[in-house]
């Protein structure tokens, strides 16, 4: 009875495991082909990863890691709406993918830039940069030492003029990867820009605050003054 017992438990605990565990395994043609289109992306061969990654899709349709290859190189190519839509096929199979939710974030930047500097939509462009925003996000709700998660997200806010945050997401990558690259020339350009946003009268308050309480303290001392005389 006690063998049975621990035999079902076990069951049990294999059972669960096996269905919470996506199966990831890929024929090792569907791989090479990813591999490929890897390898073709990077020396900027786009049409020809496109193709390769197609080929691997062919053979595994639901292999979210091409389907997000795919998405980055459609989205190097300009292609940003076939790049969004082979985004969404690696999402909806694999909504935990922290990379891919990367890859969307940066495909969303590109799509709201086009519309606020080329189509000069600047409410569409900010509904897409709140999108954006919320990938970034959801990338490190998923991975929260994501350093690359969070140095996109304090891209996305310094393009948003929200400053503060930006700042405050970079030093979170400092803390995370400190040599991570380029961060200490973003960070400083967010300051710069944070800095330069401020009113003038909102920076030197103290001193304008300052200048004022002697200025008001001499009109009134030379006006006892003169009452005394």
């Amino acid at each position: 009875m006690k063998f049975n017992t621990i035999y079902l438990r076990l069951l049990f605990f294999f059972g669960i495991l096996f269905v919470c565990i996506p199966v990831t395994a890929y024929s090792n043609e569907a791989v090479g082909w990813y591999m490929k289109g890897i390898n073709l992306t990077n020396a900027g061969n786009y049409t020809d990863a496109i193709q390769v990654y197609d080929k691997a899709l062919t053979l595994e349709p639901n292999y979210f890691e091409a389907w997000n290859g795919k998405a980055d190189v459609l989205n190097r190519a300009h292609l940003y709406d076939q790049a969004l839509e082979a985004s969404n096929h690696s999402l909806e199979i694999n909504p935990t993918y922290v990379n891919g939710w990367i890859y969307r974030g940066q495909i969303l930047y590109n799509i709201g830039y086009k519309y606020e500097d080329q189509i000069h939509d600047i409410n569409m462009a900010n509904m897409i940069y709140e999108e954006q925003l919320q990938a970034f996000e959801k990338a490190i709700e998923i991975d929260p030492n994501n350093a690359e998660a969070w140095f996109n997200k304090g891209y996305a806010l310094a393009g948003m003029k929200r400053y503060d945050e930006a700042i405050s997401a970079f030093n979170k990558v400092a803390t995370l990867d400190p040599l991570y690259p380029n961060l200490q020339a973003n960070l400083q350009i967010a300051e710069k820009l944070r800095d330069a946003s401020i009113p003038f009268y909102m920076k030197y308050a103290p001193v304008i605050l300052v200048v004022m309480i002697f200025g008001i303290g001499a009109i009134i001392w030379l006006k006892f003054k003169r009452k005394s005389h």
